[in-house]
């Protein structure tokens, strides 16, 4: 007589999961290493079928921890959850209130042109010297277009067209967009390349940004190297603190402000602006966009602008008599 086959446990099935999401479309990077954690948990405590308590225990685990963070892993595991639950109706599904979702947010963190240079001198003297460029090259980067970190450590040399001033970025689940270059941003880039190619003969590519080994490089080690740059600099008792998604909410305050003060139709560009910071919502672009004094003057100053300019076309009461 045969035995049956062992169930599987629920880290393999949280791997099959995760597998399917991806084939979807879906980034699991972050989601993915919650699930992983909670299927751990349940399989060392012998847990064999989700229930709405072992998923509020997994998630007390975390304390202390933001509100918004204790959201992020109820979310994590109810994902988990739906397809159990599809497999085995055994499976409890957690409300999706189960932990109350108060996400506070952070203060804005808008670098001034003078510490963006700042960052980028102090990343020249780095070493070695392949480092040094990297690191300046990524920074420059980011905060000239306002791409994602992930974005810029994708980045191959062919999505870059230095014909149309242009470069492909290769987004959040698998959405590809194109982006204007500055002519600045496009020399600098040309002398990256050329010089990290002399620095590593033989290069073959395809990655644009490579540590000094001439690998690709990884997000969270380029945070990482972002944070000490940001220490050397002297930046950091600035608070808030500056960071790569700094750079990038600097470019949409800095985008809009600009437009504000060129009496640009900001309703009408707000939708360029959403598609080149690669948002599939307004709302997305609008968290960017938050009342920082700069942009609050700018905008003060165009409506100004925009009465006085209203009072001169409406004809005066002596003309009208």
């Amino acid at each position: 007589m045969t035995r049956p086959a062992p169930a599987a446990t629920l880290s393999v099935l949280a791997e099959q999961y995760l597998a399917l999401r991806r084939r979807l479309g879906f980034e699991m990077d972050k989601p993915g290493f919650l699930v992983r954690r909670f299927a751990e948990y349940c399989d060392h405590a012998g847990i064999t079928r989700v229930t709405n308590q072992a998923v509020l225990a997994w998630i007390e685990l975390a304390q202390p921890v933001a509100p918004s963070y204790r959201w992020l892993r109820l979310n994590a595991a109810r994902g988990f959850a739906i397809y159990l639950h599809t497999l085995d109706p055994a499976h409890q599904v957690p409300p999706a209130d189960l932990v109350p979702c108060r996400q506070s947010r952070p203060e804005p963190c808008i670098v001034t042109s003078e510490a963006i240079q700042t960052l980028m001198e102090t990343a020249g003297q780095l070493r070695p010297q392949l480092h040094a460029a990297t690191l300046q090259t990524l920074t420059g980067l980011i905060a000239a277009t306002g791409m994602r970190t992930c974005e810029a450590v994708r980045a191959d040399d062919g999505d870059i067209d230095p014909a149309e001033a242009a470069m492909t970025l290769h987004g959040k689940n698998r959405r590809d967009r194109r982006i204007p270059l500055h002519p600045t941003t496009l020399d600098a880039l040309a002398d990256y390349r050329q010089l990290r190619d002399r620095l590593i003969p033989g290069y073959a590519g395809p990655s644009l940004l490579v540590n000094t080994r001439g690998h690709r490089l990884n997000a969270d080690q380029v945070r990482t190297h972002f944070t000490h740059l940001v220490d050397r600099a002297g930046l950091g008792d600035l608070s808030p603190r500056p960071t790569l998604r700094a750079l990038r909410h600097t470019f949409a305050v800095t985008t809009l402000t600009g437009w504000l003060n060129d009496d640009i139709d900001t309703q009408a560009s707000l939708p360029l602006l959403q598609a080149h910071m690669g948002h599939t919502k307004p709302r997305h672009t609008f968290y960017y966009l938050q009342a920082v004094p700069e942009l609050l003057q700018a905008a003060s100053d165009h409506m100004l602008r925009s009465a006085v300019r209203e009072a001169r076309r409406q004809p005066s009461p002596h003309e009208e008599t």
